[in-house]
C-alpha cells in the first residue's frame, strides 16, 4: 500500500480544504450541535470518551450530545447515571427471553436503531459521528434527514473483524457502500486501515486518531526517571508475593481468544522461565483463573479504571501486546495496550504485524516475535538476560494531545465549511 503522512487529513492523494483555524472565529460555531452514537456504554468506552472531551475543548461552543448502549450488567458504574450530555439505552428487547439468541440480538439492534432516530430527530444535529459500524445505518438516516454531516469512525477494519462470519463480513461491506456517497469524514486507528478504505471504497476526506492515552502523567523522559529498575520490587510483587528481582510481564485488554493469550499461558506454564506474567483484563473465556491457579508465576489481577492503567501498568518490567494475525482487521490494528505500554515507559514483547512493528521500530517501544509459543518463549528468555530498555524517544505523534488537534482540526474545516457553504459566505475567506 502507499504510505501517507497519517499526520494529514487526506482527501484522495492531498490534504482535505483548510479554512484555517486562526482565521475562523468561534462565533462561527454558535448554535452548531454535535450528536456521537455508539453501540458501546460510553461511560466505559475510553475512546468515545476522550473524543467528547477533545470535541468539548475544541469547539467549546458546539453543543454536544452522546447516545450509547448499556452493558448488559447495567453500566460499569451499577447505575443508570450517565455525565452530562450522554444518554444511555437501556434495550427492553435484551428481556425477550422466550426467543433466540440471534432473533433478541436483532430486536436489540432495532430497538436501539429506533431509539437513536428518535433522537436525532430531536436534536437536529449539524454533524453526526458513528462510531463503527452497527449504528452507521441510524446515523445515515438521521444525517439524511436532518442534512448533517456524517463522521464514520471505524475502530477496526469492520467488515474483516475477527470472528466474522463469511455472510456478516458482506453485510458490512454492502453497508459501507451504500452510505459511503453520505460520509463527509473518514477516522480509524491506523493509517493501512485508512488506505484500505480509500482502496475498495473509494478516497474520504480521512484523518487517523490512534488509541493513545489521556496521560495524568508528565513528558516520558520524566516518566523514565520514575521508573523502577529492572525486576526491582514493586506493586505487583507485593500483590502476588513475587520475589524481588524476578521481571514482571503484564497482559492488558480482553481475556478472549484472538489475543495471543493462549501461547503466553503456554509458555508461563514452561518450568525454564523464572518470570511471572500478569494478566489485567476481563471476560476470561481462555482459561486464564484456571492456570493462574495451576502456575505460581501466572496472576490475574482485576481490571481497572481507563484512566488509572498507565498509573498501574508502570509497576510491570515488560508489556505483552501480542496479537494474532487472524483477520485482516488485527493484521492492521494498533491496539490500545501499545500505546498505555509506551506512555507508561514499559518496553513491549509485540507481535511481528505491519502496523504495530512500524511503530515499534520507529519509536524504540521494544522488540517483536512470531506469534508461537517458541518464538515467545525465545523473546522472554532473552530479556530475563539482557533487560529490555523503556522508551526513551520522542513520543509526542503518538501522545492523545496529538490525536486530540487531529480530530478538532477535521472537525472545525468540516463544520466552518458547511456553515460558510450553507450561509453563502465561503468566498470572503
Amino acid at each position: 500500500m502507499r504510505r501517507r503522512d497519517p499526520a494529514k487529513v487526506v482527501n484522495g492523494g492531498g490534504e482535505i480544504g483548510s479554512l484555517g483555524n486562526d482565521r475562523v472565529s468561534d462565533d462561527l460555531f454558535m448554535h452548531v450541535r454535535v450528536l456521537h452514537l455508539s453501540h458501546t456504554d460510553i461511560r466505559a468506552d475510553s475512546r468515545v470518551l476522550k473524543q467528547l472531551n477533545s470535541l468539548r475543548e475544541g469547539i467549546p461552543s458546539a453543543e454536544v450530545h452522546a447516545y450509547g448502549l448499556a452493558n448488559r450488567e447495567g453500566g460499569p458504574d451499577g447505575s443508570p447515571r450517565a455525565p452530562d450530555g450522554l444518554r444511555i439505552i437501556s434495550p427492553a428487547s435484551r428481556r425477550l427471553r422466550f426467543v433466540g439468541r440471534h432473533v433478541r440480538y436483532v430486536a436489540t439492534w432495532a430497538e436501539m436503531s429506533c431509539r437513536m432516530l428518535a433522537a436525532g430527530w430531536r436534536v437536529r444535529p449539524s454533524l453526526v459521528h458513528c462510531h463503527d459500524i452497527l449504528v452507521l445505518p441510524a446515523a445515515y438516516v438521521i444525517s439524511r434527514l436532518c442534512g448533517s454531516a456524517l463522521v464514520y469512525d471505524a475502530h477496526e477494519l469492520e467488515s474483516e473483524r475477527n470472528g466474522m462470519s463469511r455472510r456478516g463480513s458482506r453485510w458490512c461491506l454492502q453497508i459501507e457502500r451504500w452510505c459511503w456517497r453520505r460520509i463527509s469524514l473518514l477516522v480509524s486507528v491506523s493509517p493501512s486501515i485508512l488506505e484500505w478504505y480509500s482502496e475498495n471504497l473509494g478516497p474520504k476526506p480521512s484523518v487517523l486518531v490512534l488509541n493513545s492515552p489521556v496521560l495524568p502523567a508528565p513528558c516520558p523522559s520524566e516518566v523514565v526517571r520514575e521508573r523502577r529498575s529492572f525486576g526491582e520490587q514493586g506493586y505487583f510483587h507485593k500483590c502476588f508475593g513475587i520475589p524481588e528481582g524476578t521481571p514482571v510481564f503484564i497482559y492488558l485488554g480482553l481475556l478472549v481468544r484472538g489475543r495471543g493469550i493462549e501461547p503466553v499461558l503456554e509458555v508461563f506454564g514452561r518450568p525454564r522461565l523464572r518470570s511471572h506474567v500478569v494478566f489485567m483484563g476481563y471476560g476470561d473465556t481462555v482459561g486464564v483463573s484456571s492456570h493462574a491457579e495451576r502456575f505460581p508465576n501466572i496472576h490475574l489481577h482485576p481490571a481497572v479504571p481507563h484512566d488509572q492503567v498507565v498509573q498501574i501498568v508502570r509497576e510491570a518490567d515488560c508489556g505483552l501486546c501480542l496479537i494474532e494475525d487472524v483477520s485482516l482487521s488485527d493484521r492492521l490494528c494498533l491496539p490500545n495496550k501499545l500505546f498505555e505500554y509506551a506512555f507508561a515507559g514499559v518496553p513491549v514483547l509485540a507481535s511481528r504485524l505491519p502496523e504495530i512493528a512500524r511503530v515499534v521500530g520507529d519509536f524504540g517501544l521494544g522488540i517483536c516475535c512470531d506469534n508461537d509459543a517458541d518464538s515467545i518463549e525465545a523473546a522472554v528468555r532473552k530479556i530475563e538476560r539482557e533487560g529490555l530498555e523503556p522508551p526513551t524517544g520522542d513520543l509526542t505523534e503518538l501522545s492523545w494531545e496529538t490525536q486530540a488537534k487531529r480530530l478538532q482540526e477535521a472537525y472545525r474545516t468540516l463544520l466552518a465549511e458547511r456553515k460558510l457553504v450553507a450561509t453563502g459566505t465561503k468566498g470572503e475567506l
